[in-house]
């Protein structure tokens, strides 16, 4: 191979990786928004679930609790595609969630206050 074409070649490597890791940043950041987490996908119980226009905590370690979902319906999914358990909805804030995972489920409270 010619200089001329190693350089080229190199070029187009160079490119592919700056795009890659732009695109990687990128989806980083999106996430990030989404569920305060630093990963390319979110996970089922992310840090921060958004719903019903507000935001709940379910923590960077979300260990399952037993929680009681009788009065709760299914109301939703995270980002990561758990189910969202809440109250029905009334004139007051929801103050907790309860996600629910193959592995159990987490009860998430409301971050800031009602």
């Amino acid at each position: 191979m010619t200089r001329g074409k190693k350089s080229i070649v190199l070029l187009l490597v160079v490119s592919a990786l700056v795009v890659a890791g732009i695109l990687a940043g990128v989806r980083l950041w999106h996430v990030h928004l989404q569920t305060s987490d630093w990963t390319l996908w979110p996970r089922e119980v992310p840090s921060k679930v958004q719903f019903a226009d507000r935001e709940y905590n379910c923590g960077p370690d979300a260990k399952p609790a037993q929680r009681d979902l009788s009065e709760l319906t299914p109301q939703g999914r995270t980002a990561g595609g758990a189910e969202i358990y809440a109250q029905p909805p009334r004139a007051e804030a929801r103050v907790y969630i309860v996600v629910r995972t193959s592995e159990g489920t987490f009860p998430c409270p409301l971050m800031g206050g009602p």
